[in-house]
């Protein structure tokens, strides 16, 4: 009469690691994915964030006119409030990657062209630029551009200063 093996698993060795094997070819990039996903869109709502507080300040920032440094000055300080927060441009970069050409700033008057000495300011617009300025974030697997998004308009609600310099 023949023996029977004692080892009922005997036949199933391996099994476990092949089914292991089998499954990460599907976990490992969904979890890759998910990192992906998450990590840009952080990116993407501490972008919306900084934006917001951008336009709010430059709608009520005083507008001086009187010369064309004047007028960068204000865009600049908008865009140092995009980047680090303060106005002054002291400080970290809050979002990775981000420099003062990737954020486009407006102020506008009511024909819709630049606000100057003789155009009176009515709306302010941050974005972030298009075209080889955009914005890039370098995911884990790819790499993402906000091209003119996010972005804000709102209306300028400060002090007009047409022969005003800084």
């Amino acid at each position: 009469m023949k023996k029977q093996s004692t080892n009922r698993l005997g036949s199933r060795r391996g099994n476990a690691m092949i089914e292991f094997a089998l499954a990460s070819l599907i976990l490992i990039p969904l979890f890759f994915g998910a990192f992906q996903f998450g990590y840009t869109f952080y990116v993407y709502n501490l972008l919306c964030t900084q934006i917001r507080a951008a336009s709010r300040y430059g709608s009520v920032r005083t507008f001086n006119a009187g010369n064309s440094s004047s007028i960068t000055a204000f865009k600049t300080a908008v865009k140092n409030v995009v980047l680090t927060g303060d106005p002054s441009g002291s400080g970290t970069v809050i979002a990775p990657g981000l420099a003062a050409t990737n954020i486009d700033v407006q102020i506008t008057g009511a024909d819709g062209n630049p606000a100057s000495a003789t155009n009176i300011p009515v709306n302010v617009k941050v974005t972030t630029a298009t075209g080889d300025n955009a914005y890039k974030v370098n995911a884990l697997i790819a790499t993402f551009s906000f091209t003119g998004k996010p972005s804000l308009q709102i209306p300028y609600t400060g002090q007009f200063a047409p022969i005003g310099t800084e």
